[in-house]
């Protein structure tokens, strides 16, 4: 426990770190923005294609380490569904509730994955990255399109060009194309450039993670944040463990489907949440609350899981 606490450690230092700059007007409230869109279509995109593309696949477990992740979500998935049941009055909350019970944090998991999993569960991360968010942006665009408050008739084809036009899928999806046909012998300094402009994403990522973090939803609805909070960092791990035991993952790979599933609630889904007719304010409190309380559960599934 405590070799796997120390190593999730710094990463929550950083988000803390994030959210002390915002609070304390270090970054002005207007660049925030900025930093995110940055982020969002140089950094991130750069650090997934560069950490894909020059990763060696060829072990027997990836193709069977991917099922297991989409075969988690879509269980998680279905867990969110079955929570319509409690929320039949309230649409727009339940949306909230099922994107924190699906969707994850990937930068807390890749930016922790070297000193949990090692290289090798880094790799693995990325590679996963891009299918994985691809399948639970779709999941959640369905559900905030068909009970969010909002005039849109849920329609595949808009979803999926949702969701196509995310980059961090596209690069994701790039990498795995560009590592399979050996394109990055061909680009020449290119390559390096990519890796370069990646190392700052981790840092980025997370500051801004801790200055999208919010205190105000808090308390008022304590229920439904218990309801999202034990979907997020309770079942849907568990889940997945249950797919991984039952599919015969190997142990490492397994360990690594585990930790993507008990990420907490990322922050892109309380934009989702704003700009489909969610809950908003119930999505700010979820992503904030799932972010505090993985500081001790991340490490508690690592150890559950983790090969000796």
């Amino acid at each position: 426990m405590n070799v796997a606490f120390t190593a999730i450690l710094p990463v929550f230092l950083v988000i803390a770190i994030g959210f002390v700059a915002k609070r304390a007007k270090i970054v002005p409230d207007t660049s925030w923005a900025a930093v995110n869109s940055f982020g969002y279509w140089m950094l991130y995109p750069a650090f997934l294609f560069s950490t894909v593309a020059g990763a060696d696949f060829s072990g027997p477990d990836t193709v069977h380490f991917l099922t297991c992740l989409v075969v988690g979500f879509a269980l998680a998935g279905l867990w969110g569904l079955s929570l319509r049941l409690w929320f039949r009055d309230d649409g727009p909350a339940f949306t909230s509730i099922f994107q924190a019970s699906v969707r994850w944090n990937g930068f807390i998991v890749l930016a922790a994955a070297p000193a949990l999993y090692g290289p090798e569960g880094l790799a693995l991360i990325a590679l996963g990255f891009g299918p994985v968010v691809a399948f639970v942006n779709l999941m959640s665009v369905f559900v905030m399109a068909r009970w969010g408050k909002n005039d849109i008739v849920p329609s595949l084809k808009g979803a999926l060009g949702e969701v196509m036009r995310n980059p961090l899928v596209l690069a994701s999806l790039t990498g795995i194309i560009a590592n399979l046909i050996g394109l990055t012998k061909f680009i020449g300094p290119l390559e390096p450039a990519l890796a370069l402009l990646g190392r700052a994403a981790m840092p980025v990522a997370l500051v801004s993670v801790g200055a999208a973090l919010s205190f105000e939803g808090l308390g008022k609805v304590p229920l439904r944040l218990a309801v999202g909070v034990v979907s997020k960092l309770a079942i849907a791990p568990l889940l997945m463990l249950l797919v991984t035991q039952m599919l015969g993952l190997a142990p490492l790979p397994s360990a690594v489907a585990i930790g993507v599933a008990s990420m907490p609630s990322a922050p892109a889904a309380y934009v989702l949440a704003r700009e489909l007719g969610g809950d908003a304010p119930l999505m700010a409190g979820l992503v904030t609350a799932t972010t505090l309380i993985a500081l001790v559960t991340i490490p508690l599934w690592h150890v559950l899981t983790m090969p000796a």
